[in-house]
């Protein structure tokens, strides 16, 4: 993945435009908060992306070779399945009470590293979830149950390779607000 500094930078606006557009993020920098749809991005480095607040992607999310400052997807729901290849997130990243792909439509996390803690709470998974050679640095409550909740999956997930804790039994240390 290449450095933020050798990539073209762009704003989040613009990046929104080319998604508008039918066009894949591929070699920018992108700036500020984006808010997203259904998308593809490779090898971007991106400031702040936000899938949540209810929001359910009606396509596939793919997000390869990606490197996240800042992402959250709290309460979205990756009907037609979710991608992340080989990825770095740098902080707390949330997927609280989503989930939700449907048959046919895997959700993927394959060679990405989680420098913060990754929090699955209350999420609810319909098809096959595969976690393969990930780091999850401070963990995760993937197969945990904080607040005495498991997260549900309805297929057995495959899992294997992965370095870290997985079964955390809360939702790791407090962000800022």
């Amino acid at each position: 993945m290449p450095a933020a500094s050798n990539l073209l930078s762009i704003t989040a606006e613009a990046a929104l435009q080319k998604l508008r557009a039918g066009e894949a993020l591929r070699g920018y920098r992108i700036a500020g908060p984006l808010d997203l749809a259904a998308l593809t991005m490779e090898h971007c480095w991106v400031e702040d992306m936000r899938g949540s607040g209810g929001y359910s992607f009606q396509q596939p999310v793919v997000l390869r070779q990606t490197h996240f400052a800042r992402a959250a997807f709290v309460f979205a729901y990756f009907l037609q399945g979710l991608t992340m290849q080989g990825c770095t997130f740098d902080g707390y990243l949330d997927f609280q009470a989503g989930g939700h792909n449907k048959p046919g439509y895997p959700v993927r996390l394959l060679g990405n590293t989680f420098h913060g803690f990754v929090n699955f709470f209350d999420c609810w998974y319909e098809a096959d979830v595969q976690l393969e050679g990930n780091n999850f640095r401070q963990g995760t409550n993937l197969l945990g149950a904080p607040h005495g909740i498991p997260v549900t999956f309805d297929v057995p997930p495959q899992i294997s390779g992965n370095l870290g804790r997985l079964d955390h039994d809360d939702e790791g240390p407090a962000q800022p607000g």
